[in-house]
C-alpha cells in the first residue's frame, strides 16, 4: 500500500500535509487521489467513509466526498474540474463532526461486544460476525441466547460507560493476537501485523476502525432492540 494510514495511529488528528502519489480519472468532474499518508478513514468494517477537503498549492479548496480502500490502496474521491498533480503537496482536512460521531458509534459497538463477553455470552454462545456502525447501527452474532437479555446487557453497557475505561490500540503480529485476543474474526490477513484494540481491564480484539480514547466519550449507549432468530442475534443500538 502506498499510503500510510495515520488514522489508525491517531484518530483525533483532524488534518495532515501529504504528497500526492497518484491521480486517476474517475467520473466527469471527479478524480481519485492516492496520498503518501492520510487522516481520512476509508469506508470499511461497517464504519462510514470520512469526508472533508484538500487545500491545494494554488490555494483552492476541493471536496473529498468519499474515501475507499480498493485493490490494496486508499483512494480519495475528489470533486474538481482541475485535478491536482502527482508530486504536489496538499493539506487534507476531515469533517471532524462527522468523524467524531462515527468514532463514537463504532466505539459503542465495541462496548456492547465487551459487555457481552463480561456477561459470558460472547464469543462462545454468540459468535461475532459483523457490524454496521452507520445511521442505524447494529451488530450481528451467530447463535442464540434463548432468553431476553436486553435489560441485562443495557445495565452492563451503562456500567462500562460510567467507569470511564481506557481504550488503547497498537499493531501486533497475528501469532501474538491469537494468544491474547478474546476472539478473532475469520479471514484476517496473516502476512501483516494487525491492530489490537484493548479495553482497560477487559481484554483485546482485532479492529481496524477509529476509536475514542475512553468509554465515557460515547456519553450513552442505548440498546434499541435485540432480534433473536434462533440462528442469529442482531443487536440494534444508538448513541
Amino acid at each position: 500500500m502506498k499510503t500510510k494510514p495515520i488514522y489508525l495511529e491517531d484518530p483525533y488528528l483532524k488534518e495532515i500535509e501529504a504528497i500526492i502519489v497518484e491521480v486517476l480519472p474517475e467520473n466527469e468532474g471527479e478524480c481519485k487521489v492516492i496520498l503518501d499518508q492520510t487522516v481520512f478513514y476509508p469506508m470499511g468494517g461497517g464504519q462510514p467513509t470520512d469526508q472533508g477537503f484538500f487545500l491545494l498549492p494554488n490555494g483552492s479548496k476541493v471536496e473529498v466526498n468519499k474515501v475507499l480502500f480498493k485493490d490494496g490502496e486508499i483512494y480519495h474521491y475528489v470533486k474538481t474540474s482541475n485535478p491536482p498533480r502527482a508530486g504536489e503537496k496538499v493539506k487534507g482536512m476531515i469533517n471532524w463532526e462527522r468523524r467524531y460521531k462515527n468514532m463514537k458509534i463504532h466505539s459503542a459497538g465495541h462496548i456492547i461486544d465487551f459487555a457481552l463477553f463480561l456477561l459470558g455470552y460472547s464469543p462462545k454462545v454468540l459468535k461475532p460476525m459483523k457490524g454496521d456502525h452507520g445511521k442505524k447501527p447494529f451488530i450481528t452474532y451467530a447463535g442464540s441466547v434463548g432468553k431476553d437479555i436486553k435489560e441485562e446487557l443495557q445495565n452492563k453497557v451503562d456500567e462500562l460507560v460510567a467507569n470511564d475505561l481506557q481504550f488503547s490500540w497498537g499493531f501486533e503480529p497475528l501469532e501474538k493476537l491469537e494468544k491474547e485476543a478474546l476472539y478473532l474474526q475469520p479471514g484476517l490477513p496473516k502476512q501483516k501485523p494487525l491492530r489490537a484494540l484493548r479495553l482497560e481491564g477487559v481484554g483485546v480484539v482485532a479492529d481496524g476502525g477509529t476509536i475514542v480514547a475512553k468509554t465515557s466519550e460515547v456519553e450513552a449507549v442505548h440498546i434499541v432492540s435485540i432480534e433473536d432468530t434462533g440462528q442469529e442475534t442482531l443487536i440494534h443500538y444508538q448513541i
